[in-house]
């Protein structure tokens, strides 16, 4: 088993381009490999992050990537992955980001553009200074290529797609989105479950451990800035590895607005050795998912549901029915544990709660499905849904509104159960 070897000048340590540090920044003060406090057999790099604006009585953070020791010559000697992860911040702050590590030439450049869509996207959303060195010559040597992946439609259609240069590692990453507060047991389950996966499609799984979300990035815009620029510092702190990272596209062409992971700004986190890129945004969802119908070892795995944390779906938010949804209607659902092997009840799509506008064409979609399948039954529902749904609308800004009042956020919920089927409350968008 490889030894971890840390990095030369691993210490604290200031860009010599800037006579001094900013009285006020977001800066990466020192960088640390060693072994995990957390994982036997693991590695840590762990940053530590001075803010000149504290949050919360915070003026300090460690962010940290935990990797099995296998891959520890992997890991980054660079401030490559701490730029990604940190920039959301500095811009949130409003203050200049400086780094302790030098930075790729093209990073740098595709930062400044990455900014420059932000304020397109948000306008108060001003670009930052960046302080930092620049890397002399390409810090990563990596051949392979990985696929982030989640276990979802998306993330096996990237996988189960033909490539002409393959896709040699899966990435699943404890302490992202979903998996953000699972335990130790269910995240085991998760894995176990896709390295079954791995290994039937000939593929390496490479776990890995983080705790962004648990800093001051969990707090930025993940969903309208910072999700791809998370994601995309994973495997670039392990970039002396990779030659392509590919992250699973989670919109297609037919999306106009501002999106946190989003193909044009997702490639902008590239590096001149090691690429990022998103794949499947020029297809429709409606067929990625019949096309991972037609794989077995997909629908064994399959996991799509934001809250369980585990390697189940609930069956009960907005997410889980959707996917549900196609799989019956193209005569799968039995083969996807996960979803349970009962017919999906139409009634319950029927009630069931879209609260995301963006989301909705996704069911349009679906209507084309059905009528394809002779499932005029699902398709009542579905526009049943669809219309229940818009005549919420007009509230919806009032709830979200209630909800930050801890005192009345519990009525809110029991409201929502008076006008929809019980179980179905959990949604995106309200």
């Amino acid at each position: 088993m490889p030894t971890a070897t840390p990095p030369p000048a691993f210490t604290d340590c200031r860009p010599a381009a800037a006579a001094s540090w900013h009285t006020e920044s977001v800066k990466l003060e020192r960088v640390d490999l060693g072994t995990s406090p957390d994982r036997p057999g693991w590695v840590r790099l762990a940053g530590q992050v001075r803010y000149d604006a504290p949050q919360d009585g915070k003026g300090a953070e460690t962010y940290w990537y935990d990797f099995p020791q296998a891959h520890a010559d992997g890991i980054a000697v660079s401030g490559d992955p701490w730029l990604a992860c940190l920039l959301p911040v500095a811009v949130e702050i409003g203050e200049p980001l400086e780094l302790c590590r030098p930075v790729d030439p093209l990073l740098l450049d595709h930062a400044r553009e990455l900014m420059g869509a932000w304020r397109q996207w948000h306008p108060a959303r001003a670009p930052v200074a960046i302080v930092a060195d620049v890397a002399r010559e390409p810090v990563g040597q990596g051949v392979r290529t990985v696929c982030l992946f989640s276990g979802g439609i998306d993330s096996f259609y990237s996988v189960l797609s033909p490539h002409a240069a393959p896709i040699d590692d899966l990435m699943v990453i404890h302490g992202a989105f979903d998996l953000m507060h699972a335990a130790a047991p269910a995240f085991a389950r998760v894995q176990g479950k896709l390295q079954s996966a791995a290994d039937a499609l000939g593929k390496t799984l490479i776990p890995v451990a983080t705790n962004l979300l648990h800093t001051r990035l969990g707090r930025t815009d993940l969903m309208y800035m910072s999700q791809g620029a998370m994601m995309a510092s994973v495997p670039l702190a392990l970039e002396r590895r990779f030659r392509r990272a590919i992250i699973a596209a989670s919109i297609d062409l037919t999306w106009k607005e501002a999106w946190g992971t989003h193909p044009l700004t997702d490639a902008l986190l590239s590096t001149s050795a090691t690429s990022v890129e998103s794949h499947g945004f020029t297809v429709l969802r409606t067929e990625k998912a019949r096309f991972v119908a037609g794989h077995d070892v997909a629908l064994e795995a399959l996991r799509v549901c934001l809250f369980t944390g585990d390697e189940t779906n609930c069956m009960n938010c907005e997410k889980c029915l959707r996917t549900a949804i196609m799989l019956d209607l193209l005569g799968v659902i039995d083969k996807a544990p996960a979803f349970g092997s009962a017919r999906l009840d139409v009634r319950k799509v029927a009630r069931m709660a879209i609260g995301d506008p963006h989301v909705r064409h996704y069911y349009e979609e679906m209507l084309e499905i059905c009528r394809e399948k002779g499932r005029d039954d699902m398709a009542r529902a579905i526009r049943r849904a669809l219309f229940r749904s818009r005549l919420h609308d007009p509230f919806r800004p009032f709830v979200r509104w209630l909800r930050r009042h801890p005192a009345v956020r519990p009525l809110t919920y029991r409201l929502e159960r008076l006008v929809q089927e019980p179980g179905v409350t959990r949604h995106i968008g309200t």
